[in-house]
């Protein structure tokens, strides 16, 4: 058995883990490097899905709690970004769902007769 493994912990869940004053279990928002077409392709694909619109999706930018489409907005600026959202609606569309309650089916039995 090599010195790393002998010396590795155990692993403990996190729901099982001890709370800690200087860990408050918040999550935190960061830049990571990536594509930022791609990464705002992917994220109006997954709202669309839902059933959001463009005017939907673009609230989502104007709302600095959402990291995420703002730092989009802050890269591309407001009419480039409304302009790619729409294109990339244009070319996936949006899921539109639409329930219908039925009238109920008559508990009257009728009986059908069949000739002989």
């Amino acid at each position: 058995m090599s010195d790393e493994c002998s010396q590795a912990t155990a692993k403990i869940h996190p729901a099982t883990r001890e709370i800690l004053p200087d860990d408050p279990m918040e999550m935190h928002g960061f830049e990571v490097p990536g594509d930022p077409n791609l990464m705002l392709r992917l994220l109006v694909e997954e709202y669309a899905r839902i059933g959001w619109g463009a005017e939907e999706i673009l609230q989502l930018a104007r709302d600095p709690n959402y990291q995420a489409f703002h730092g989009l907005l802050q890269f591309f600026g407001e009419e480039k970004l409304s302009s790619q959202i729409e294109k990339i609606l244009a070319r996936c569309g949006v899921m539109r769902v639409t329930a219908k309650e039925t009238v109920p089916i008559s508990e009257r039995l009728l009986q059908i007769e069949t000739p002989e």
